[in-house]
């Protein structure tokens, strides 16, 4: 069974992946603000199917995320809750290496 199939009738399933590159010396406070909206996604957010991230085996501030929800619907929600403004603040600080990667797709 695919994960579209998990979906309610109605909703396809919105996929988000994103690769994020960040500075050495903004590591623990970007995993506090990861932690935070991870725990605020799986509590409080109920369309959101999947919120999955580590860290890159071949560089430890290299990170990964997969998130599903139901929905595009899902996913603004997702952007519109009090935890995800947290990260929001945390990205105006300038805490990257580097842009970061993002993939939108929607589940076949």
């Amino acid at each position: 069974m695919g994960v579209a199939a998990l979906a309610p009738k109605g909703y396809k399933v919105f996929c988000v992946n994103v690769t994020l590159y960040v500075k050495p010396d903004r590591r623990d406070e970007f995993l506090q603000v990861i932690a935070n909206n991870k725990l605020g996604t799986d509590t409080k957010e109920p369309l959101a199917l999947e919120y999955t991230w580590g860290v890159s085996t071949k560089d430890p501030n290299t990170f990964h995320f997969q998130e599903k929800y139901k929905g595009e619907e899902g996913f603004k929600a997702h952007q519109a809750a009090p935890h995800f403004a947290k990260w929001e603040e945390f990205v105006k600080t300038d805490p990257f290496t580097k842009e970061p990667e993002v993939q939108l797709f929607e589940a076949s």
